[in-house]
């Protein structure tokens, strides 16, 4: 038990520690300090230096910014350099003329408008505008994508629209930016192939429709090779860490129980998700949310192995399957079945919501209340054990006095026997005499 403690503990960690070091070294990166710098035509120009959190119902970035931009509002709108990446979620993005993100563009939100200049744009929403310039690549969930202006490299979109901006006639050498165009691949999802003007793409244009967007054999095949391998790695951690982290169908199972592992299930992501938003709002335990995210994400990860683990153990008990190579072989099955099942339609997607909300309840059970129980009824059964054990020895002790003792008693009636017999053939002589 000792053992497996400190390898738990150990674990943990280490990680811990490998998630703190990009947060201790984020800590001398995010200040609140403020430079000033003086340009061509002599003006002062003030400069965040760390990254920027905003939450506000109307935000403008009108600084520029020496690190990455974090903003949650209604209305966003961005005039000014950002010298990381932007993650922005509002329900209006407007990146304007004289806004530059440097790097990367993570939006969300209904309306995207990007009249400046990005790196990259990964974005989701309803309908995302260019008419700045784009260095790089877009990549966008959307259902109307505008381009008025270049894209630097390819462009893979999901859309129900692709409109281009068509090269001004009558004007012998236009601008670049005066017209839709894309200077690399453009790739598009769409229920209906779309008709894209002659030299807007100056690569490959490929159409995939989504109603033949089908899963290949090798998608199956992966999925299952997944889910296989993640459900053995995680049975083989757990029996060599702490098995009782997982296997907690060991203890008979009551309706008390389910309904507190199912209400973990749910209750545990949700108290994650708003911890990390309250700590995101204070200054400094802000990068403390990317740990609370990583736990989440591990969570939701192992979640599905930890059920198939589980009802392996629930089957494996029924049967008395004791020896670990049998269970290993009947794990690999629960894993085929449970695959199987998910495949079926609406059932599968109800299927793996209950596995997922079971395993985060199984495991945060097992964390938050299963070590108090196994506790109690380890050392209840270890006094079991002993008394067991005691009464046992005394009754072996009792079996073997009264035996010496039967023993004892025949070879001294033996003896007496003996010298009556010596006794009485005297006496006979005697007389004979």
């Amino acid at each position: 038990m000792i053992k497996n403690k400190l390898k738990f503990i150990s674990l943990i960690a280490l990680l811990i520690i490998t998630l703190l070091v990009p947060i201790v070294n984020a800590d001398n990166e995010t200040s609140t300090e403020q430079a000033t710098t003086v340009n061509e035509n002599q003006e002062t120009i003030t400069i965040k230096e760390g990254d920027e959190y905003l939450f506000q119902d109307t935000v403008t970035v009108d600084t520029p910014v020496d690190g990455n931009l974090f903003i949650m509002a209604n209305t966003v709108t961005i005039n000014s350099q950002i010298g990381g990446d932007a993650f922005i979620c509002a329900n209006t993005i407007n990146i304007e003329e004289n806004g530059y993100i440097l790097s990367n563009l993570f939006a969300c939100a209904n309306t995207i408008n990007v009249k400046g200049i990005a790196y990259n744009i990964y974005s989701v929403g309803d309908t995302l505008t260019i008419d700045g310039f784009v260095y790089r690549d877009v990549r966008s969930i959307c259902n109307t994508l505008n381009i008025n202006s270049m894209i630097g490299r390819n462009v893979y979109v999901d859309c129900s629209n692709i409109d281009f901006k068509e090269k001004p006639e009558g004007e012998e050498n236009p601008s670049i930016t005066s017209y839709g165009t894309i200077q690399g691949d453009l790739n598009y999802f769409s229920d209906e192939e779309k008709t894209i003007p002659e030299s807007a793409v100056s690569g490959e244009t490929h159409f995939t429709s989504l109603e033949d967007n089908t899963i290949a054999a090798s998608d199956y095949i992966y999925s299952l090779g997944a889910m296989l391998v993640s459900a053995v790695i995680l049975w083989l951690i757990s029996l060599w860490i702490s098995p009782k982290l997982i296997h907690n169908t060991l203890t008979p199972m009551n309706l008390k129980k389910v309904l507190q592992i199912i209400g973990l299930g749910i209750i545990v992501p949700i108290i994650i998700v708003l911890l990390s938003i309250i700590i995101l709002l204070i200054p400094i335990t802000s990068q403390l949310t990317i740990l609370l995210l990583c736990v989440l994400a591990i969570l939701f990860f192992i979640s599905t192995s930890v059920t198939i683990i589980n009802i392996n153990d629930c089957i494996c008990n029924k049967l008395k399957i004791t020896q670990n190579l049998y269970k290993l072989g009947f794990l690999i099955i629960s894993a085929l079945v449970f695959w199987l099942l998910t495949l079926i339609p609406y059932v599968g997607t109800v299927i793996s919501l209950v596995a997922i909300i079971w395993g985060i309840g199984s495991v945060s059970y097992s964390i938050l209340i299963k070590e108090k129980f196994d506790e109690k009824n380890s050392d209840s059964e270890e006094k079991k054990e002993k008394i067991e054990t005691k009464t046992e020895e005394n009754t072996s002790d009792k079996t073997k006095k009264a035996k010496e003792d039967k023993k004892n008693k025949t070879t001294k009636a033996k003896k007496e026997n003996k010298k009556m017999d010596k006794n009485n053939d005297k006496k006979s002589e005697n007389k004979k005499k």
